[in-house]
C-alpha cells in the first residue's frame, strides 16, 4: 500500500503538481476525483482500500485465481456428470 501511495504522489507531481499535492480540494472536485489531495489518500487508507481503487489504481489479479477457478470448474463438471 505504501508503494501505491508513493506512486500516486510521484505521478501527480510529475504531471502538474510540481510544488506538491494540496492538503484538500473543494468537495465537488474531490467527489469527481479530478484533482489529487492528501485528503483523498487519507480517505482511502481509513476505508481500508488496500488496492487504492478509490485513487484510480486497478487491482492486480491474483496469479492463483485462474488455477482455483479451473479446480472449481472441474469439480463442478464431475458433479454434473450423469451416468445413464
Amino acid at each position: 500500500m505504501k508503494e501505491l501511495i508513493e506512486n500516486y504522489i510521484l505521478e501527480w507531481e510529475r504531471r502538474c503538481y510540481f510544488d506538491g499535492l494540496p492538503d484538500e480540494v473543494p468537495n465537488r472536485i474531490h467527489a469527481l476525483k479530478k484533482a489529487p489531495s492528501y485528503k483523498s489518500i487519507c480517505v482511502a487508507v481509513l476505508n481500508n482500500d488496500h488496492t487504492m481503487k478509490t485513487l484510480g489504481f486497478t487491482p492486480t489479479p491474483s496469479k492463483y485465481y485462474s488455477i482455483l477457478k479451473g479446480i472449481e470448474i472441474s469439480a463442478r463438471n464431475k458433479q454434473l456428470r450423469l451416468d445413464l
